[in-house]
């Protein structure tokens, strides 16, 4: 017989459900200013799912963390670039459609610059698989955030055609995001 010491269950490690790829009714839980790695303003967008079956999908992940460094689910975080005098178009485009899908999510609400004031408002969000390579070279799969949405459009079935799915080794992959993705913070999460 083999010498195996006592183990305890408790120790066991926790697997987390993957969000299926889809569009969802999303709210936002906190924003916060951020630098990205190559220097660039850009907030950071912290959000849940706000209505159907998956509602509070990453609270409950994270609540449910057991590590002690645990941070907000970097699949539920969005990271938006500041527009800035001569930035590429698509960095405008993107930052417009989010604040404009915001204030279109959420009857008479204006965007004024008051980031606090955006907790708790909606959006849709359009979601796709991206897989990122480990330094080992295994293959993860991430549910993400593609794009946003008016919230109304996901509630009446609007969104019928997803994007594509972003996996590695294919064009297009996640190292052209990867490269504003700013340092973690270990903040204390969720936010009061």
């Amino acid at each position: 017989m083999i010498n195996v010491p006592k183990y305890n269950k408790e120790n066991r490690k926790k697997h987390f459900e993957q969000l299926p790829k889809g569009a969802y009714v999303c709210k936002i839980m906190n924003i916060e200013e951020a630098k990205s790695k190559n220097g660039k303003d850009m907030v950071k967008v912290y959000f849940d799912i706000a209505e159907g079956d998956f509602k509070g999908f990453y609270e409950k992940q994270y609540k449910e963390n057991t590590n002690e460094d645990k941070v907000w689910s970097y699949d539920a975080t969005m990271y938006l670039i500041i527009p800035s005098e001569g930035c590429q178009p698509f960095i405008t485009e993107r930052w417009d459609t989010f604040w404009a899908n915001i204030e279109d999510s959420n009857n008479g609400y204006v965007f004024a610059g008051d980031e606090k004031k955006t907790r708790g408002k909606v959006f849709g969000g359009v979601f796709r698989i991206e897989q990122t390579e480990a330094n080992n070279g295994n293959i993860y799969d991430h549910t993400r955030l593609a794009y946003t949405v008016i919230a109304q459009d996901v509630r009446d079935g609007k969104i019928t055609k997803l994007p594509n799915d972003k996996l590695v080794g294919v064009e297009g992959s996640a190292e052209d995001f990867v490269n504003n993705v700013p340092e973690s913070s270990a903040e204390d999460l969720p936010w009061k």
